[in-house]
């Protein structure tokens, strides 16, 4: 009898050692912090690929909407992932960029990190742990800062490409745009 642990193990063991799995390693050596902000935008499109598919599946056997409307929800379901995938896309790799996330980190964070709190921090550090040096301290600081910029840039990404993308322009696009494409393709087709 087959274990179902077989089933998931071989192909899992497979992935693992396939030359896919050692550029995925690579990439994300390289960079880590912006490797899983990519990823995460790129499963975040693969799960609303999966939904769009399921959605439209669903509104071909829906028998509760009308045969003439079918067509439309189902271009409407089709048009908000092609638009939510690329408004993804474009708002990740233009907030993704260092000069963009820079200028937003200054803004909402930065004053935690002006040059006299830095200097009040590495007092208290001082007092708090005389075993270490000005220069450790401050490399701490530094390792601190980095840190919270990759998080912040990872959650501001992802937030910003889902709502921006979800919440405010394919929802303003997708109908005028699904109403065109089945005026031309369905009604003339």
């Amino acid at each position: 009898m087959v274990k179902i642990s077989d089933i998931i193990n071989k192909p899992l063991k497979h992935l693992a050692n396939s030359n896919l799995m050692e550029k995925v390693c690579k990439h994300y050596r390289e960079n880590d912090g912006r490797y899983i902000a990519a990823f995460s935008v790129g499963a975040l499109i693969a799960k609303d690929a999966y939904s769009c598919a399921i959605y439209v599946a669903k509104n071909e056997k829906n028998k509760n909407i009308p045969e003439d409307k079918k067509k439309f929800i189902s271009i409407m379901d089709i048009i908000n992932f092609c638009f939510t995938t690329a408004v993804q896309l474009i708002a990740y790799s233009t907030i993704s960029k260092k000069a963009v996330q820079n200028k937003i980190f200054s803004k909402v964070l930065g004053k935690h990190f002006s040059s006299e709190r830095i200097s009040k921090l590495e007092s208290k550090l001082k007092t708090k742990f005389p075993q270490m040096t000005s220069d450790e301290i401050t490399e701490n600081i530094n390792k601190y800062k980095e840190n919270i910029e990759v998080a912040f840039e990872h959650l501001f990404s992802l937030i910003t490409t889902a709502i921006l993308a979800k919440r405010v322009l394919v929802p303003f696009l997708a109908t005028p745009l699904t109403e065109k494409v089945e005026e031309k393709f369905v009604k003339h087709g």
